[in-house]
């Protein structure tokens, strides 16, 4: 029998967008347009609004990987959104945050996470999973951009 060591995964990437919060924040928050401007290779799936919100689900299924339940857990307009993550090889958290600037908002995302699984695991020592989640991420922030200046 092999024992699956867990993974801690804490990850943090940021981009800075001329443009106020209140513009950046109702692309953020509209879960459900999320599949009209993420990568493809992030595939997301929206289950369903929640009143006020909070409880809202969507699903992410990175290309070769398992997929992901997402729910909305707590959010403040327009600064912030907290996720809880529940997958079969990953567990945790992670928000979006929106700091107000003078040249524009830092759109901050930082993920909380472990990793009970063996074949992630052993890619770890392979692979940065910290690198491939943000090149996820750098294709989300340049979507955000585009998705902003639209």
């Amino acid at each position: 029998m092999t024992a699956i060591t867990s993974l801690p995964l804490r990850f943090s990437d940021e981009i800075l967008v001329p443009c106020p919060p209140a513009k950046v924040w109702p692309v953020l928050a509209n879960i459900a347009e999320y599949s009209q401007w993420w990568p493809r290779y992030l595939l997301v799936r929206f289950l369903h609004p929640a009143p006020h919100f909070i409880g809202t689900e969507f699903v992410i299924r990175p290309y070769g990987w398992r997929s992901i339940l997402c729910r909305v857990t707590s959010f403040e307009e327009p600064a912030c959104i907290c996720l809880q993550y529940d997958g079969t090889y990953m567990r945790g958290a992670a928000n979006w945050r929106l700091e107000s600037g003078k040249d524009g908002t830092r759109v901050i995302y930082e993920m909380d996470a472990v990793v009970n699984d063996l074949a992630v695991y052993l890619v770890s020592f392979i692979a940065s999973l910290k690198s491939i989640h943000s090149f996820s991420m750098r294709g989300i922030f340049m979507n955000l951009t585009k998705q902003l200046a639209d």
